[in-house]
């Protein structure tokens, strides 16, 4: 099986406080994301990180070693300053910054930002992202474009902020989307 997450930022108090998720401790947000993932996850699934896996504190990497699956990293902007190390860490199987992959028949473009345009777009093409964690229209113009944009088109959002801190499924993001599409956040 395949699953898809992004935007763990583990061990980043800055985007715990901005992003108001609902624990009492970044200690508790990893407690529940490695509870959720393992339980889901075998050994055998893969699992498609789509960038910010923590701050720039290396020991974010570590968190990656309890948790089961065959994992891929697309690269976002927070894990550049810590890229060396994710590499050195063997944690991944696979760094990139963008890709193409296949589920259940489906060509999908995956990539940590949100894009307009995406390999495959035109070939009936799905597009799964992650960094815009759960911002709204009210976070500004373009979030409200992104929304409106992404609205009848196959692209989802993997962030743990609206995927309830747990990979998660293509079906389970069209589920997610179909029955959010007029909620406040980009899905």
């Amino acid at each position: 099986m395949i699953y898809y997450i992004s935007d763990t930022h583990f061990k980043d108090q800055a985007i715990f406080n901005k992003c108001k998720r609902p624990f009492k401790s970044l200690e508790e947000l990893e407690q529940v994301v490695i509870y959720n993932w393992n339980n889901k996850i075998n050994e055998d699934d893969i699992v498609y990180v789509l960038g910010d896996i923590g701050s720039a504190d290396i020991s974010s990497i570590d968190v990656f070693r309890k948790l089961k699956g065959h994992k891929h990293l697309i690269v976002g902007n927070h894990d550049h300053e810590i890229l060396e190390a994710i590499k050195e860490s063997n944690v991944f199987e696979s760094i990139k910054f963008i890709d193409v992959i296949v589920d259940n028949n489906h060509k999908i473009c995956i990539c940590h930002y949100p894009l307009m345009d995406w390999m495959e777009f035109n070939r009936e093409g799905y597009f799964v992202y992650g960094h815009v964690h759960n911002k709204t229209s009210l976070n500004g113009i373009a979030y409200k474009q992104i929304k409106e944009y992404y609205k009848d088109k196959p692209a989802y959002n993997c962030g743990i902020d609206v995927t309830g801190y747990t990979p998660v499924t293509l079906e389970e993001m069209i589920k997610l989307k179909e029955d959010n599409i007029n909620g406040p956040y980009i899905n």
